[in-house]
């Protein structure tokens, strides 16, 4: 982790974009909405820290957001040098952000935006959040910033009047066309050959396409394009990725079980990013359910405590409950177990202090529903 980051109130850079992958869901050209309750970010945030200086020092407040720089009671604007002289200095920062997630960086000598901070929702105070993806200035944690590989396809063969492309693996990302022809195309995606030369039901599919349209991120290994002759396009994938590092090694003399492990393994890669999600083509929201079972196996291959974190504060939101975890109770339950396997796989304490007070609510949730179910199985 870099000394100095962007700083949040804590959980809500997860809550805020763990809201935005939960919209994500795209079916037959029709946008699909997750159907529960979705928390969003504090949009009004205090940053506040105790600085005891031997002599002056300068720093300069970043911003994702509204508000100013306070100085022993001393107002000063953002986004530009402030000055600090020797003795007890309270430095406290308000940021107000009305369509994102409110954010600050510092940079400086001795101020700056590392480990330290308290953040307050006017309501609760606690350390302030922060992840190592945003690290430097310029970032936006309101914006993800993938990296991308090209991917060539392995095949182009002329199929059912039009075009198929196999990219011999699956792409989470975008595509760029070139086409030879005035008129617009169709593209037809699919995990299997068969999918992608269904025109009419492939799951996903984007018709009057140019080289002005913008293409959505999708996930795939098919591309087809109905009736162009085999020279009038071109495809080329962009597959999106956040590097992780597999510290697992697992290896049999049975060529078969090696498979299975290298493929288990590469589907949990496409499936945790920025949270664990339960599948990069279909509905790509987070669940409980399929996160504790990622979290169970992110311990025996990437050791990635980020993505347990962030998956964790998305799922469970804000601090009042107001349904279940997904509607379902049996993802309550086991979000509370995930917690715990968290704790015991890194023994991360302050971690746990951000979390255990959501936790604890949500037990207080969970008691009395248990009496009730257990009243109607008794009587």
């Amino acid at each position: 982790m870099a000394d100095v980051y962007w700083l949040w109130y804590p959980g809500d850079f997860s809550i805020h974009q763990g809201m935005l992958q939960n919209f994500q869901r795209e079916e037959r050209s029709m946008d699909w909405p997750a159907y529960w309750y979705i928390d969003d970010c504090n949009r009004n945030v205090k940053f506040t820290r105790t600085y005891t200086l031997n002599r002056q020092t300068e720093f300069q407040v970043f911003a994702r957001g509204k508000g100013y720089v306070d100085i022993n009671g001393s107002k000063y604007p953002l986004n530009q040098r402030t000055t600090c002289q020797p003795g007890k200095n309270i430095v406290t920062i308000f940021i107000g952000n009305p369509t994102g997630l409110p954010a600050i960086y510092i940079q400086g000598d001795v101020i700056c935006s590392n480990d330290g901070w308290q953040a307050s929702n006017f309501v609760d105070r606690l350390p302030a959040g922060y992840d190592p993806l945003f690290t430097r200035p310029d970032q936006d944690p309101n914006m993800i910033k993938y990296q991308t590989i090209l991917v060539q396809h392995q095949k182009k063969v002329t199929k059912n009047n039009g075009v198929l492309f196999d990219f011999g693996r699956a792409v989470n990302g975008s595509l760029h066309i070139q086409t030879r022809i005035a008129k617009s195309i169709t593209l037809c995606y699919g995990e299997s050959e068969t999918e992608a030369l269904d025109v009419k039901n492939c799951y996903y599919k984007q018709e009057n396409v140019d080289r002005h349209s913008s293409i959505r991120k999708r996930a795939f290994r098919y591309v087809f394009v109905p009736d162009v002759s085999l020279n009038d396009v071109e495809v080329t994938a962009v597959h999106e990725y956040i590097p992780k590092k597999n510290n697992s090694k697992f290896e049999t003399d049975n060529q078969l079980i090696n498979q299975i492990w290298n493929v288990s393994v590469e589907t949990l890669n496409l499936c945790s990013d920025v949270f664990f999600i339960d599948g990069i083509k279909r509905d790509r929201w987070i669940w409980a359910g399929d996160a504790l079972q990622a979290n169970l196996m992110n311990q025996y291959s990437f050791f990635d405590e980020e993505i347990d974190k962030r998956t964790l504060l998305a799922l469970r939101g804000q601090d009042d409950i107001k349904q279940h975890i997904n509607t379902i109770v049996d993802y309550s339950m086991l979000w509370a177990i995930g917690i715990l396997n968290h704790y015991e796989m890194t023994a991360d304490l302050k971690f746990l202090e951000v979390i255990y007070p959501k936790m604890q609510k949500m037990v207080d949730y969970l008691i009395p529903r248990f009496k009730i179910e257990v009243q109607h199985l008794l009587y």
